[in-house]
Formats: C-alpha cells, sequence, structure tokens
C-alpha cells in the first residue's frame, strides 16, 4: 500500500519538504500602496464594480474570462493558450511582479491559482482583505478606466497544480491519509450531506476527505489570520511538510483560498478542479 501510495505522489510530482512561509505571496494595503508604479495590479471582478471605484493603475479582468464549463462541470480552467491570451489582453509580461485583489477572495485566489497552474505563481501576490480593506484603509480610489497594452504573457505549464477525475479515483482507492490529505473546502452542512449545494445530485463527502471551510482561513475584516493560528488549522486537518495535500471543495473555487493558504505557509498543493459536483455526479461513492 505504501509503496503504491509512492508512485502516485511522483506521477503527482510534487515537490515535497517545503514548509517556509511564502511571504511575497501577500502584500498589505501599505505595501501596494508604495510599490504602485512599479507592479501590474489587476481588479478581478466584473465591469461594474471595476466602474464603481477601484484601485488607481488597476487593470480589470473579469472572472468569466477564466472560466469554462466542461462535461456540464462549471468554473473549470479553460486551455493553456486562452489563458495566455486573456492575461496578454490585461497587459502582462512575461516578467514583472503582478499584486491581484477582488472585492471577493474566491475571486482573487482563483486568479492566484490559475497564475500559479501556468507558472507565475512565484511573482503574484494578493492584497490582503482585498478592495474592502484598500477602501477602509483610506486609501485612493479612481474611477478612470485602464486601458492596457498587450503584453507579451507566457505560459510555463504546472500540470501538477491540477488532479483530475482518474487520479481523485485512485487517491481514495489507496486510502494513504499519511501521504495524502484530502481537504475540502465547503460549508460543513454540505461537507456533512445536510445540505447539496447547486446542481449537486448526492450529499456527503469525498472519502477520506477533512473540512477545513474556506471562510475560517480569515479574520473579521477580510484579511488573512496569522500564520500560527493557520498553520494550526491544517495541520490539526493533518496536513505535514511531508505529505500531498489535494483540496477541492463544490467547483474549484472555495478551494483555490484553501490552496493559495497551504502555498503561503510553504505546503506544497494541488487543487482538484472538478470538485464534488463532478465527483459526486459521476456516480462515485461518498
Amino acid at each position: 500500500m505504501r509503496t503504491r501510495s509512492l508512485l502516485l505522489i511522483a506521477l503527482l510530482a510534487l515537490p515535497l519538504g517545503a514548509q517556509t512561509v511564502r511571504d511575497q505571496m501577500l502584500v498589505s494595503t501599505g505595501w501596494l500602496q508604495h510599490h504602485l508604479k512599479t507592479v501590474k495590479v489587476l481588479h478581478v471582478g466584473t465591469r461594474a464594480e471595476y466602474d464603481a471605484g477601484h484601485v488607481p493603475g488597476a487593470v480589470l479582468l473579469e472572472m468569466s474570462s477564466l472560466l469554462v464549463q466542461r462535461d456540464g462541470t462549471p468554473n473549470e480552467l479553460p486551455p493553456i493558450d486562452t489563458l495566455e491570451q486573456v492575461f496578454r489582453a490585461a497587459g502582462l509580461d512575461s516578467l514583472g511582479r503582478i499584486v491581484v485583489y477582488s472585492s471577493d477572495p474566491l475571486f482573487a485566489a482563483r486568479t492566484w491559482f490559475t497564475l500559479d497552474y501556468l507558472g507565475q505563481g512565484s511573482r503574484t501576490a494578493l492584497l490582503d482583505g482585498g478592495l474592502a480593506k484598500w477602501t477602509a484603509d483610506g486609501c485612493p480610489i479612481s474611477r478612470d478606466p485602464v486601458v492596457a497594452k498587450a503584453g507579451s504573457f507566457q505560459a510555463r505549464s504546472k500540470p501538477e497544480a491540477v488532479v483530475r477525475l482518474a487520479a481523485m479515483r485512485e487517491l481514495v482507492r489507496l486510502g494513504d491519509q499519511s501521504a495524502c490529505v484530502i481537504i475540502d473546502a465547503r460549508p460543513p452542512g454540505q461537507f456533512s450531506g445536510e445540505e447539496t449545494g447547486p446542481d449537486v445530485r448526492r450529499g456527503g463527502h469525498i472519502p477520506g476527505a477533512v473540512n477545513v471551510p474556506m471562510g475560517t482561513n480569515f479574520k473579521g475584516d477580510g484579511t488573512l489570520r496569522s500564520v500560527e493560528e493557520l498553520r494550526a488549522l491544517y495541520e490539526s486537518a493533518g496536513v505535514t511538510k511531508d505529505c500531498v495535500n489535494v483540496t477541492h471543495c463544490r467547483t474549484g473555487m472555495q478551494a483555490s483560498v484553501t490552496y493559495f493558504v497551504l502555498a503561503y505557509l510553504g505546503y506544497d498543493a494541488a487543487l482538484y478542479d472538478g470538485s464534488f459536483l463532478e465527483w459526486s455526479n459521476a456516480g462515485e461513492i461518498v
């Protein structure tokens, strides 16, 4: 059993053993104010939200451009060449620091995950607390639209960031929780099966999964909890520096927050993008 688990981990190709906090992944409002002229800033949301007020110099990136429906499952990753075109249109080049924010932490984290999947996570940060924190701290707001000059963005694909249905089946079949922690980021009611969530035909959870709801990562003001609190949260779920961590939710949006937090803490992670909607609707065991 142990040998087979290790073989699967090798297949996922995750570089195990990291546990150093990656401070560069999260920036404060003060930091961003000081560096506005030297970074590319992406406002992830809708045109209406952007027009109502955004960080000066930020370029609008509509969340819908980063998501497709595949085989009946919404919120899936588009093809890599499509994503390259999206980020080029947003003015991103292949070098330089990127800061992502939104009024919705799911949108910001999903964008970070997408950029990490494209091999750009090491130069991309989230604005802690997003637009709400920026506004609350009295930082300047602009209503002038920014028209980006097309950039030269090129992906360096990181396929190990994404787990597909076949690999999830194998992980569940092996059931080696010492080697792989499956983290479900949905609310407790959906995890227990008391609720199903939109479009999910059956309640429950993937066998062996542990529940760490997405909202437990944040303080009341929408900023991330301290490193010590976050590490304790995930260690209590079984996460260690030596295991593979696969996160999922209903369709991969809430799990993007978990993916970001695990990477921020220095753990290695992968995201099951089809998540529980695909798993349940495919008739898999729960």
